[in-house]
Order: structure tokens, then sequence, then C-alpha cells
């Protein structure tokens, strides 16, 4: 049975090595600080979630599933540990307020995919290796996935990017990483519900202004 872990794996440049402690800065980039502009909305974004699976994730938008190839691979591997492959890995909101609306048009990613992750006590996503090339075929080094985080950390969430563990981040902060060469998860073991805005998508001209912007702030 075909893995799609150990396919991604071979082709990623990480040490994958568990003794081996990574720092922030080795698997994530702060891109900057956004205000907190979707606090009115962020009720009706977690209430109105819905619950995916890896097949029901959106491959590259709303309801596209994922090649039938990819499925199986991906199912493989959450399998051959143990669990359920169909387990709830997380909500999911492809409904996206005017307040984040805005956000999104700012970073000028084109063919952009934005979905909101509400990922809520008990889910988890298991460790993979994004594969995004899908954007750009021909140069993925083009293709940004970017999180925006709209609540703020609360204790039992984390991410995990390679082997550092993220915690106690704040609403409103820009993050990105190196996609095709880190694992990554994330999983909530708290009491309260976790939101981030995830846009993925092809940089363009604005992007790069945009995202010079940011870092210009994180300096001031």
């Amino acid at each position: 049975m075909k893995s799609s872990w150990d396919h991604t794996r071979q082709l990623s440049s990480y040490h994958f090595d568990p003794a081996k402690k990574d720092r922030f800065e080795d698997v994530i980039t702060l891109l900057g600080q956004l205000p907190v502009t979707w606090k009115d909305d962020l009720d009706a974004i977690i209430e109105n979630s819905k619950p995916a699976t890896w097949e029901t994730r959106g491959y590259k938008g709303e309801g596209v599933p994922p090649p039938r190839e990819d499925l199986i691979a991906e199912e493989y591997d959450i399998q051959r540990v143990g669990a359920d492959p169909k387990m709830i890995i997380t909500n999911l909101n492809w409904k996206i307020p005017d307040s984040l609306k805005v956000i999104s048009e700012q970073f000028g990613l084109e063919d952009c995919m934005e979905r909101i992750h509400v990922q809520w006590p008990g889910q988890v996503w298991n460790l993979h290796l994004d594969k995004l090339q899908k954007w750009s075929p021909d140069d993925p080094s083009r293709v940004l996935r970017v999180f925006i985080a709209l609540t703020d950390w609360q204790p039992g969430q984390f991410w995990e990017y390679g082997n550092y563990h993220w915690n106690q981040w704040c609403a409103g902060e820009v993050t990105t990483f190196d996609w095709a060469n880190i694992p990554h998860c994330t999983a909530n073991a708290g009491h309260h519900p976790r939101a981030t805005f995830q846009l993925t998508g092809v940089r363009t001209e604005k992007t790069e202004e945009f995202l010079q912007q940011l870092r210009q702030q994180l300096q001031q």
C-alpha cells in the first residue's frame, strides 16, 4: 500500500531527527501582526463551521475531493498507526465574512483558496507534509500558504512544526512556513475552539508588496 507520508518525506529536506531541537525561526516565519477586525464575526465563524475529514477537507477549494490515489495513501497513513481514517481532523468554514475578505485581498494571491479552520477540543490533524505544488506545478516556490490566528492561544492547543511545539500565539499573528519540507500537525487538547484563517495561492507583485509592509511594521 502506498503511503503519502513516506512519499513526501523522501522529497523533503527536513532532518527528521527526533533528538534535534528546532527553534521557532527554524520552522516558522512570523510575517506580521494584523489588527483584530473580525471580533464581531467570530461567534458565527465558529458556530457555522462543519466537521471535516481528510476526504472532505477541500483539496483545492470547497467540496473539491482529493484524487482517489492521494486519498487512499493519506488514509493509509492514519489507518496503519491504528487510528480511524475517517476521523474528524478539524471543522471548516468556507463562508468568509467581509472583515476577512478585506485581509485576503490585501495579500493579492492568485488562485487564492480561503479557508477557516476551527479546531474543536479533541480534534487532531495528523502529522503530514503539504502537497501544494498543484497551485503552480511549473514553479512550486511561488506557492504561499499563510495562517492568520483569529483567536488567542488557550492551554491545550498546539501546532507542531518539525520538532518545535508552537503555542501562546495572539489573535492577528500572521505566519507561514516551508510547506514542501516541514512536517507539521495540530491538535486541540484544551477547552476552547481554535480558529485560524488560512490562505493558499500563488504569489504576485501585490503579495510581495504587502509582505514587505508587514515586515516593516514588525520592525517598528
